[in-house]
């Protein structure tokens, strides 16, 4: 089995217009705040939704993933610093389910770098 990889959402629009391919070894997740990022700018939302749930595995945020964010957000205020929070909840995602995220936006998730979030280089 491959690896077992978080996709951002700039990359499942790459991955839908053609422009990636996803290594057919890999195991393939997204955040549910991907799932709204992607079918808010689509316009048939239940297909688009639909699409998604059929290609990858959703990862539903949970009480981990919040505890998670809410700690690491603390941190970063103490310090100056700030992540937009889809972008936090995306990256505890990856951090908490021990997935690597796929993602061309790494400056978004730059700071998370320091709590263990490891990048993907596919896209």
């Amino acid at each position: 089995m491959g690896s077992r990889i978080l996709v951002d959402t700039d990359c499942i629009i790459d991955y839908y217009k053609g422009f990636l391919e996803l290594d057919s070894s890999g195991v393939y997740h997204i955040s549910e705040i991907t799932v709204y990022e992607f079918i808010r700018g689509t316009r048939n939302i239940k297909e688009a939704k639909r699409i998604l749930e059929e290609s990858f595995q959703i990862v539903w945020v949970d009480n981990e993933i919040l505890e998670m964010a809410s700690e690491i957000w603390r941190s970063l205020k103490s310090m100056g610093k700030m992540i937009e929070d889809r972008d936090l909840i995306i990256g505890c995602t990856a951090l908490t389910k021990k997935l690597k995220l796929l993602t061309r936006n790494v400056k978004h998730y730059e700071l998370l770098k320091d709590y263990g979030l490891i990048f993907d280089s596919q896209c």
